[in-house]
């Protein structure tokens, strides 16, 4: 881990809650992930909700600018992830169970059924989660935000 670059990225995340007003107490850590060889930020809080936004909206974006700001300060891209009081590991729980419902439906009915429109990383747990699935299979279909993930039975 690229030491002077995690202070970097820590000191950016303050100076954004700063900026958006956010003065209640928060801790933030910043790892690095060899195998996936980016850098993860944790951001713990007692009022996640604005941080997170409504369905990760605003995690979401917030990634997208420390992104953004990482690239403009060091002239290349880093991959980074945003974490608010382990948000990502429930909603991809929260993904999982979706994804058992709707397979069982499939099952049932023989019938493709179709998930609600997506973020592209949620259609990727979902696309991930059911790849190994014996019964059926995934594929994504729409345009932009009304993109979703149909599945079928094989």
């Amino acid at each position: 881990m690229n030491e002077k670059l995690a202070i970097q990225i820590r000191d950016l995340v303050a100076e954004f809650l700063s900026q958006l007003g956010f003065i209640q107490a928060y801790e933030t850590t910043v790892d690095f992930d060899t195998t996936a060889n980016h850098y993860l930020v944790t951001i713990t809080t007692p009022d996640p909700a604005v941080l997170i936004g409504y369905h990760g909206d605003t995690i979401s974006s917030l990634q997208l600018l420390l992104s953004q700001h990482l690239h403009a300060a060091t002239g290349e891209w880093v991959s980074v992830s945003l974490n608010i009081n382990d948000y990502r590991e429930r909603r991809e729980t929260a993904l999982h169970a979706l994804a058992d419902t709707m397979v069982e439906k499939v099952l049932a009915t023989g019938q493709p059924q179709t998930l609600p429109p997506l973020p592209a990383n949620e259609r990727r747990v979902i696309h991930v989660y059911l790849s190994e699935h014996p019964k059926v299979g995934t594929a994504s279909q729409g345009e932009g935000r009304f993109r979703t993930v149909v599945i079928s039975p094989k």
